[in-house]
């Protein structure tokens, strides 16, 4: 059996504190959050989302307390895999409603979208190295 990796752990905290933090922003401050930037009142696909969101980071967790690689693998591959059709859907949303954003939600989508590719990548890296 082959044990974790550093960066194998630090990828599931960095998937963690993120996922987490978006979970509470569009779960619980919808109002405060996107509303003021966007102008959009359906509170329900954001917080759709941040649910999703809290499930990845409560994973993380829980695969973070396990001690080999081959008992977190394909749960690792699907927490990583949701990103793979979050990023461009955003992108394509942020495309789609520019001409109706402000530049504060347009600027905090591309900070979204920057946060998430990282993410991506650095799961993907990680998950290469522990292959190995």
């Amino acid at each position: 059996m082959t044990e974790i990796k550093k960066l194998t752990k630090i990828a599931l905290v960095a998937n963690a504190i993120v996922t987490f933090i978006f979970s509470i922003l569009l779960m619980f401050l919808v109002e405060l959050f996107i509303t003021p930037l966007t102008g959009w009142t359906n509170p329900l696909s954001p917080r759709n989302f941040g649910g999703i969101c809290l499930l990845s980071a409560i994973f993380s967790v829980i695969l973070l307390r396990k001690k080999e690689w081959e008992e977190i693998k394909l749960t690792f591959t699907f927490i990583f895999s949701f990103f793979t059709m979050t990023i461009p859907i955003e992108l394509i949303v942020t495309i789609v409603y520019a001409p109706t954003l402000s530049a504060a939600a347009i600027s905090q989508s591309i900070l979204n979208q920057i946060l998430m590719i990282s993410i991506f990548v650095l799961g993907v890296f990680s998950y290469y190295k522990q292959e190995r």
